[in-house]
Parts: structure tokens; C-alpha cells; sequence
């Protein structure tokens, strides 16, 4: 099925540049506005020339009904014939006096115009001088004695104006046209510039210039608030992507001794073969080993699956002090195997909204990292408290805890310290547990417990 055709317009502005569309559109939009005032002028300076015809026709009456009562119909006659010898060139002025039996005594009439019938009634009769092209204003009155003087005006003077104003008109519109054309394009590309600054910025940061950033003009206004969210932005994807990198060093790195392990003793296998009691074990140590790998990227799925907010969707009404106990509960086995006690300090309730499995589990590696690196006959204190925006959650240990400079770095996939590499664990844990906090809007810290690590997870009573 074939496309239906744009409109010529549209098709027109296409090759055009957005600077050029801007000014252009601009443009239109300013002649649209002057011509419709204009117009209105036009109009209103029309009707104001009729009115004031209209009043002369008025007034010229009066003078003349006003000279009949004096000199009666000689005075009107003389008044008229002087009228009628003063009269312009290009303006035309009727007049007829006649008698009550229809007989005219002086006037450039030759008739009494059929249209006037009513007395007192203006009506608009074709001008004797500029036919076709003005109209004649007229208003006839009866006098005492039964004749009657009709008295015309033409609207000469109106159409000249008219005439005037369009011709002024169309030559300022045609100005304004000009100038709305070159001030629109100036101004739209000075207003458009950032926007070929950051163009650039990108290309350049396309090109693999990828430290570069978007320039920041300091005048604080909607372009240079985008310009620092794409530069905070361009900032998190180099974090990302250093962390991808990092990540993926680890995973090389910590991933290669169990495969290498598991190629080992495939070919040691091969070139020996077991007999039928190492046969068992073999095989579960290569079970193990495969089993690491699976839950690495068991683990790096479910991270992954956590922070694209997916699973947002799945909030409930839950209580955190009742998943605290629990996780306890949970974690005492563990703790009693290692002689280290579990110390609580929960409220009877803490409700929120969350994701509960997500949370018990983030609780679990909170309290599984402690009892790892606590010594035995230690202590793992777990609190949960009231905090001005929600719950405070925090588990604290004695162990060595984690140097200043690297609480940052411990949060990365797949990041251990050199210290905890011979201790059971893949090094996300706490990459786990941060992805869950900010699901739900929240924030895990590590701070010095002296002695030890205390870890702070501050989660929003609701989300």
C-alpha cells in the first residue's frame, strides 16, 4: 500500500534546515498577525470616514432647513448655488430642491431618486462624478410649506483613505516580511547554537574521544541545564562502562581457576583413568566447580534482573521487622557453627512496601558477609530502627573491616579484597544488596564499627 503524498508545504520544508524552518514559521506567523491587524485598521478607519460623511450629510441638512426658516426658499436656492460653485474637483455633492408637486427649483439632480422614499432614512445613491467606483450618502428632509431638499455626499474621501492605508499597508508589510525573515533567521541560529555545540559533542565523543564533555556556558538557562544532565549522563556511562570492564576482568579472573581446574582433571581423567571408588569423588569436585560458575552468572542475572526496575510491579505491603527475624532465624545455624553470637534489636513491626524475596535476600548477605568475616566468639549485632524517612537497618561485626579507600570498590560485581579471596563467596554480595536498595529508592553505607564493619541499609517506609 503506497504512502499517501504530503502536502507541497511540508514536502517544501524539508530540505530546509531547522534554523531556516524556525524563521520561516516565525515569519508566517508575524504577516498573519499584521495582516489581520491591518485589515482591522482598514475597517475601522473606513467606518470612521462613513460616519463622519454621514454626519456632514446631517449637519449640511440642518444649515440648509435652518436658512429656509430664515430666506425661505430663496435663501436655500442661494445657498445651494454657492454649494454647488465650490465644489472639488474629485468630490461630488447632489442636491435637489423641488416643489410639493414635484417641480425642482434648483439642484444637479435631475431626478428624485426612487430609493429615497422615507424621509429622515440615509440612502446610498451611485455617484454622478466617479460612477461604479464611489457611492453617494444622501438623507432628504421635508420642509414646511410640503417640498423637499435631499442632500448627498460621496464617499470619495473614504475610498481614498482606503486606497492609502493598503498602499502603506502592503509596503510595510513587505518590510516587516523582510525584516521578520533576516531577524528571525539570526536570532533562531544564535538560539539554536548550543544546540550545534552539543551536536559536535557528540560526534566528537562518537569518534572515540570519549572523555570529552558538552560545554557548559555558565548563563544557567534550559541549554546549559541539558547540557550538565548529558554530561552526567555521559559521566554514568563511562562509570558503567568501567565497571563492565572491571566486571569482566573479574569474571576472567575468577572464573578461569575453577574451569581451569575442571579442564585439569578432565585430562588427568583422560590420561588416567580413575578406578571406581576416586571415580565419585572426581566427579563431585568437578560438580562443585561447575556449580561456582552457575551461580556466578546465576548471580550476575539476577543483579542484572533487579536494576532494570522491572520487578517494581511486584511491590507488597510487608513487615520489615518480621523479615529481619527471620533472616536471623535463618543465618543462626551458620553463626553457631562458627561460635558467633546473633544479637537483635528489632522492633515488634516496621511496615513498608517492597519486594520481600528481594529484601530477605539483601538482608541475608548483609548478615552472611558479618559472620564471615567476624572471628569466633564474636558478635554480629543486627538493629533495625526507625530513620526520618524509613526503616534503618544495620549489621554490624567485629572483624577486620574494609580500608576507606575501597568501601566504594566493594559494591562492584565480582570486586573482592585481597584479604577475603581465600573465603567462600563470588564478590556479590554487596553489589546484590545495593541493586535492591535502590529498587526501592533506598541506600546501603559501610561504616567503622570499631572494631569491625557496620553495614547501613536505609530503606523509604513506602515506595
Amino acid at each position: 500500500m503506497t504512502e499517501p503524498t504530503p502536502p507541497v508545504a511540508l514536502r517544501a520544508t524539508r530540505g530546509l534546515s531547522t534554523t531556516a524552518r524556525l524563521a520561516l514559521a516565525n515569519s508566517v506567523l508575524l504577516a498573519t498577525g499584521f495582516g489581520l491587524m491591518l485589515l482591522l485598521v482598514t475597517w475601522l478607519a473606513g467606518q470612521y470616514m462613513l460616519g463622519h460623511v454621514e454626519e456632514s450629510v446631517d449637519a449640511e441638512l440642518d444649515i440648509l432647513s435652518a436658512e429656509y426658516r430664515v430666506d425661505g426658499v430663496r435663501g436655500v436656492s442661494g445657498l445651494i448655488r454657492q454649494r454647488l460653485d465650490m465644489r472639488s474637483p474629485n468630490h461630488d455633492r447632489l442636491y435637489r430642491l423641488e416643489s410639493a408637486d414635484g417641480v425642482m427649483l434648483i439642484g444637479n439632480l435631475d431626478a428624485w431618486p426612487a430609493a429615497a422614499t422615507r424621509d429622515g432614512v440615509l440612502v446610498r445613491l451611485p455617484s454622478l462624478r466617479h460612477p461604479g467606483l464611489t457611492e453617494v450618502v444622501a438623507r432628504w428632509a421635508r420642509l414646511p410649506d410640503g417640498s423637499r431638499l435631499l442632500v448627498g455626499f460621496d464617499e470619495y474621501e473614504v475610498e481614498q483613505v482606503r486606497s492609502d492605508i493598503r498602499r502603506a499597508a502592503l509596503a510595510s508589510f513587505g518590510v516587516m516580511l523582510i525584516a521578520s525573515l533576516i531577524g528571525g533567521f539570526l536570532i533562531t541560529r544564535a538560539a539554536l547554537r548550543p544546540v550545534e555545540t552539543m551536536r559536535r559533542a557528540a560526534q566528537q565523543i562518537m569518534d572515540g574521544d570519549l572523555r570529552h564533555r558538552i560545554p557548559v556556558r555558565g548563563t544557567a538557562d534550559e541549554f546549559d541545564r541539558l547540557s550538565q544532565t548529558l554530561n552526567g549522563m555521559l559521566d554514568r556511562i563511562d562509570r558503567l562502562i568501567a565497571s563492565v570492564r572491571g566486571a569482566t576482568d573479574n569474571i576472567a579472573h575468577d572464573l578461569r581457576s575453577p574451569l581451569t581446574r575442571h579442564r585439569a582433571r578432565i585430562e588427568a581423567a583422560l590420561a588416567c583413568p580413575p578406578t571406581g571408588d576416586e571415580l565419585p569423588a572426581l566427579l563431585e569436585r568437578n560438580l562443585a566447580d561447575i556449580d561456582q560458575v552457575l551461580s556466578t552468572f546465576q548471580s550476575l542475572l539476577r543483579i542484572a534482573n533487579v536494576e532494570s526496575g522491572m520487578l517494581r510491579s511486584e511491590f507488597r505491603a510487608l513487615d520489615l521487622a518480621a523479615l529481619t527475624r527471620d533472616a536471623i532465624d535463618f543465618m543462626e545455624p551458620m553463626a553457631d557453627e562458627r561460635c558467633i553470637t546473633l544479637s537483635a534489636g528489632v522492633p515488634a513491626q516496621a511496615p513498608m512496601s517492597g519486594h520481600r524475596d528481594l529484601l530477605f535476600q539483601a538482608v541475608i548477605n548483609l548478615i552472611d558477609n558479618a559472620i564471615k568475616f567476624s572471628p569466633a566468639d564474636g558478635t554480629v549485632a543486627v538493629s533495625l530502627q526507625p530513620a526520618p524517612d524509613g526503616w534503618r537497618l544495620e549489621v554490624a561485626d567485629q572483624g577486620p573491616g574494609i580500608p576507606d579507600g575501597e568501601r566504594a570498590r566493594v559494591f562492584e560485581r565480582l570486586y573482592r579484597l585481597e584479604g577475603a579471596r581465600n573465603t567462600p563467596g563470588l564478590g556479590l554480595g554487596l553489589s546484590l544488596v545495593q541493586s535492591v536498595a535502590r529498587l526501592h529508592a533506598g541506600r546501603i553505607e559501610l561504616q567503622t564499627a570499631t572494631p569491625g564493619l557496620c553495614a547501613v541499609l536505609t530503606l523509604p517506609a513506602g515506595t
